[in-house]
């Protein structure tokens, strides 16, 4: 079936906003991903659509499971991207790689939380900008909110995971 063929029925439509849903509420994603994440959802839907081989199931069935492995890719490349917080606790440098990965508890907390200011006010303009949008936006809003290519987003987090590095931050083995 070509995507003109299947176009978008409800079911279709349902199923992207349900997944978006989820995304935002348990993948890290914010309110504003909404609609984009529905979007891209539905246009991997369209791409796909023409491998729908009526034999092998239901039309339903075939929407469903392409509609929730987009989103599972969608979740596992929001888990891999780079987070920066101000707001430190063990939890979150566990999930970072650019700060020391094994603290002992809340002692290191609030010294770690001062070498993170004290590296992030060392940096140029340019890369604290960014680094704080980071702390509250995905690279892609980040890429809109500044203009920059996404290629450059990258090549400045890049900056900043070094200015860690030459800080003393970074976990045992360098950078990832």
């Amino acid at each position: 079936m070509t995507p003109a063929q299947v176009g978008f029925d409800s079911f279709a439509i349902q199923q992207a906003g349900i997944r978006a849903s989820q995304l935002v509420a348990s993948y890290g994603f914010s309110r504003t991903d909404w609609d984009d994440l529905r979007q891209d959802l539905l246009l991997d839907y369209l791409k796909r659509c023409r491998h729908y081989q009526s034999g092998r199931g239901e039309h339903r069935g075939f929407i469903f499971g392409v509609v929730r492995n987009r989103a599972a890719r969608l979740a596992v490349q929001q888990s891999r991207r780079p987070t920066f917080v101000s707001g430190v606790d063990d939890t979150v440098l566990a999930r970072n790689s650019f700060v020391a990965a094994s603290l002992p508890a809340s002692a290191k907390s609030l010294e770690l939380q001062v070498d993170v200011r004290r590296v992030i006010a060392s940096l140029p303009e340019h890369l604290r900008e960014v680094a704080a949008l980071l702390s509250q936006m995905s690279v892609a809003e980040v890429r809109r909110e500044t203009g920059k290519s996404r290629p450059r987003i990258y090549q400045m987090i890049g900056e900043l995971r070094q200015a860690f590095v030459e800080a003393g931050l970074a976990p045992e083995g360098g950078a990832r």
